[in-house]
């Protein structure tokens, strides 16, 4: 009988071993699991940080009086919404060897043959048009959903009432207007309004609010950078700290090219201007649609559809950041009681990394496809058949560059760049009709005060090979004053017509200084 109750007891206290042992497996695995979480969340908010600190457009807080409280961050906060103000004073000088009447740099597709007088005459001038102001509202509406709206202006707008003859009168545009809502407990993201286009180039992750643009003086930017502004809505979702995929459907516009006069044979009876005007690609805005009733908008019905994919693997010191995608648009017309309708899909990607961690850095992009409206150039987007049905134009775009921090204060810049495209046409019997029209005349092209009928050749490519330097020259509690110069050397070459192939290039002298006040 003791032996029995001995067996008895025994089993008991092996039991209650067993489920003490089973109690403290599952309080270490729930401890382990919250231990992920936290970690997850960390990892998150250092992404984060990273993203923040990679936008072009750096973010400095304000010391100055203000009406708001500042909050822990050092940021402006009024009723839990906290303000971040961005933005420069500009001065830049330009000087170029062909004179285009610009003041924002390289304007690539207009670069004057020989034939203009332009050729011979070089242009200075100074502008303060990059001017730029930004504000970005954040704040935490719940415990895992955060809210942020942001707003940027440059001056670069220029109504038909603008000059710069008395006051340089030019207009505020809007460069971004857009409201984010992120769920951080799912990872998700909804942007809505103006933005960044989602092909543009990220730094870090998928940034809707800056790009990884060329760091150069160059309003016009460099050959092979290619990006909008515009409005649209944008999903994005993140797989962990590393990967984040999005996609996006933004307003459209198309850029068509049509036209046909040889200088041989019979020109084609084709769908734009004196030749045949019942083709319908642009409409005018008409008066009250509260567009300028002197510009153009595209056909479109269906909106531009963009997939992205961006990759932040961790490779211990380096940053590095992958990422690429697919465009699908579509391009409309109407001619002859019928309507045409073609689909594209463009594709590219791009590269950020850091070769020597917080000294040398590289960024390298690819394109290809339809992308006419969205390049440095900028090419068209479509040519017409004399039927009025598209034919989309094809661009091959590239750009590589570098940045060296030499010091704490000076940057070392340099980029080259491509954009081209091939010879688009199509045959109406032996004539050629379309972009890159071997029949085009181009005989006078290289002869001064040529008529203009002598010069059609288009646009076949255009490259730029650049090189310059940014200095902080002060920083201190009431902003940072930084100032720089870059030389630019910049070719276009057209297609091969009766003549030859005219080209011609462009050398820009920039300088810039500008004042960081936030």
């Amino acid at each position: 009988m003791r032996i029995l109750g001995g067996v008895l007891l025994g089993g008991m206290l092996l039991s209650a071993g067993s489920a003490l042992a089973e109690d403290d497996a599952s309080e270490l695995r729930a401890l382990k699991a919250r231990l992920k979480q936290l970690e997850q969340r960390m990892e998150a908010q250092v992404r984060k940080q990273e993203v923040q600190t990679a936008r072009v457009d750096a973010q400095m807080a304000t010391k100055a009086p203000s009406p708001f409280d500042p909050c822990a961050t050092g940021k402006l906060c009024y009723k839990g919404v906290s303000f971040t103000f961005g933005g420069w004073i500009d001065l830049t000088g330009i000087y170029r060897s062909r004179n285009l009447a610009s003041d924002t740099g390289s304007v690539y597709n207009f670069i004057p043959f020989p034939q203009s007088k332009n050729f011979n005459t070089g242009e200075s001038r100074f502008s303060a048009r990059q001017t730029r102001l930004s504000v970005l509202a954040e704040a935490d509406i719940f415990a895992n959903t955060h809210v942020a709206g942001f707003g940027e202006m440059d001056f670069e707008g220029a109504a038909q009432t603008a000059n710069s003859v008395a006051t340089n009168s030019f207009n505020p545009r809007m460069r971004q207007a857009s409201v984010e809502i992120d769920r951080t407990d799912l990872g998700l993201h909804v942007l809505a309004g103006q933005s960044w286009s989602l092909n543009a180039p990220s730094k870090a992750g998928i940034d809707p609010r800056s790009v990884d643009a060329p760091g150069v003086i160059d309003f016009e930017s460099v050959p092979g950078f290619l990006a909008a502004r515009q409005p649209g809505i944008r999903v994005w979702q993140d797989f962990g700290p590393e990967f984040k995929l999005a996609v996006s459907a933004e307003n459209p516009q198309t850029s068509f090219f049509g036209g046909n006069t040889p200088l041989v044979g019979t020109p084609a009876v084709g769908p734009q201007g004196v030749l045949n005007p019942n083709v319908l690609v642009n409409l005018t805005g008409p008066g009250g649609s509260f567009f300028n009733n002197a510009n153009n908008l595209s056909l479109n019905h269906v909106p531009d559809l963009t997939v992205k994919g961006a990759w932040d693997p961790r490779l211990g010191p380096y940053k590095l950041h992958l990422e690429g995608w697919a465009m699908y648009r579509d391009f409309y017309d109407r001619f002859n009681f019928a309507n045409h309708d073609v689909n594209t899909v463009s594709f590219g990607g791009h590269l950020s990394a850091e070769i020597v961690p917080k000294l040398l850095e590289v960024q390298a992009s690819a394109s290809h496809g339809a992308l006419g409206r969205f390049t440095a150039t900028p090419f068209p987007d479509a040519t017409l058949r004399q039927d009025g049905s598209i034919q989309p134009l094809p661009i091959t775009a590239f750009l590589i560059g570098t940045v060296w921090h030499t010091t704490p204060s000076l940057d070392l810049y340099a980029y080259v760049g491509l954009e081209k495209t091939k010879a688009t046409f199509s045959n109406v019997g032996s004539v050629p009709f379309g972009y890159g029209n071997p029949l085009y005349n181009n005989l006078g092209c290289n002869t001064e005060n040529s008529p203009a009928a002598t010069c059609n050749g288009n646009t076949s490519e255009v490259r730029q090979y650049t090189v310059g330097f940014y200095d902080t020259i002060f920083k201190g509690d009431y902003g940072a004053i930084k100032a720089g110069i870059q030389y630019s050397y910049n070719q276009r070459f057209a297609f091969d017509g009766v003549g030859g192939a005219p080209k011609t290039d462009d050398h820009i002298i920039m300088s810039q200084i500008r004042y960081y006040p936030f």
